[in-house]
């Protein structure tokens, strides 16, 4: 009996749809198996890669990780298992800074397989039925939220809480750089501050617990929910059964953090030319446009371009394209999901006790000095 190739994925169809339909046409070609696993959307955004590790032969990652993952030897950098054409034609084809955000060091880790980054998400049919277009400016957005309670909505779980914060000061010209300070720029962090607790001032409490993903699927018995200023884009989302959702650029000013997936070759699988031959296919332009029709969310220019694939997601490249472009790439360190978790975690508990910016800021510059002293 033939090997079977473990490939571990987060566990929403976005990620498990293309993988399955992947699965069967590579079956079909090769007579090869693979088999496919999940883990929760939390323990993509968290878990070290080194616990995967040997229980996989390829993983599906958050570019975050990388590093760690890296220094653990937790996966085999991808470049050394495959030619050097196949990498070049991988990177040509992906998206904005896509496949860059797997360089550490000038190594491509993992081939970008999965694109995603902060946009803004409306139904056109709720802001129909208020009678009022989809917001440009953040007046825009705050004016819609304080004349129809309810109708603007923000993920703010820790995690999302600091991207988004995030996001806002990228607009700002004040993004973490991994520097000595977490912002670059104080007084441009603070007014990301002030127009993040503005928002979270004008939205219902269930945010606070929703992640992007949690947030969209709520809105499917959350009918006023109209606009959502910062998520990471769901292309499934544009679907009429999962809420008819479009997604254009954030509101004017405001930045877009990176987000998105790649594949991974663990460093403790015994099928390395396989997986390397799997994650190349897959990763390149054939496999980037069966993702995108099989309704994952690519990263590959190949299917962004696809005419089928911009209609049947109701312009959802299109849409989102030159933001996807231009998306800004957190710091690439091993210490920084560490960093970004517990500076979420600080940053919701102070907004939650309606602290003022100034503290807001200085505690999480405090906390930021602490942590980087001891990773």
């Amino acid at each position: 009996m033939p090997h079977i190739l473990k490939v571990i994925a987060w566990d929403d169809p976005r990620c498990t749809d293309p993988l399955e339909a992947a699965a069967v046409e590579w079956e079909a070609r090769t007579s090869r198996k693979i088999e496919i696993s999940r883990r929760p959307l939390t323990a993509f955004n968290d878990q070290p890669l080194r616990e995967l590790s040997p229980a996989c032969d390829v993983m599906i990652i958050d570019f975050p990780h990388v590093s760690q993952a890296m220094q653990e030897e937790a996966i085999i950098p991808i470049e050394e298992i495959v030619d050097d054409e196949i990498t070049r034609s991988i990177s040509a084809n992906a998206i904005g800074p896509a496949q860059a955000s797997f360089l550490v060091d000038g190594v491509n880790s993992a081939f970008c397989s999965d694109a995603a980054c902060h946009v803004a998400a409306h139904r056109p049919a709720t802001l129909s039925g208020y009678c009022v277009s989809a917001p440009e400016t953040w007046d825009e957005v705050m004016s819609l939220a304080e004349s129809f309670p309810g109708s603007v909505a923000l993920a703010l779980y820790p995690t999302d809480a600091i991207v988004s914060l995030m996001s806002i000061a990228a607009g700002k010209g004040a993004v973490p750089d991994g520097g000595k300070r977490f912002f670059s720029d104080p007084d441009a962090a603070k007014h990301s501050i002030d127009l993040l607790v503005r928002l979270a001032r004008v939205v219902e409490d269930y945010c606070w617990q929703y992640t992007p993903q949690a947030l969209f699927k709520a809105a499917q018995t959350t009918p006023e929910i109209a606009y959502i200023p910062l998520t990471f884009g769901y292309a499934r989302c544009t679907r009429p059964e999962e809420g008819g959702w479009r997604f254009t650029a954030p509101p004017a000013g405001c930045g877009s953090t990176l987000g998105g997936a790649g594949m991974a070759v663990s460093s403790q699988s015994n099928l390395t030319e396989f997986a390397a031959e799997f994650v190349s296919w897959y990763c390149g332009e054939e496999g980037q446009v069966l993702a995108g029709k099989a309704w994952g969310q690519p990263s590959g220019l190949s299917a962004w371009h696809n005419p089928e694939i911009d209609e049947m997601t109701s312009g959802f490249y299109s849409g989102t394209r030159e933001t996807q472009t231009n998306a800004w790439v957190r710091p690439h360190t091993n210490w920084w999901p560490t960093v970004q978790e517990k500076v979420g975690e600080l940053l919701v508990r102070l907004m939650l006790a309606n602290e003022r910016t100034e503290k807001i800021l200085s505690e999480i510059e405090a906390l930021y000095q602490a942590l980087r002293s001891k990773l």
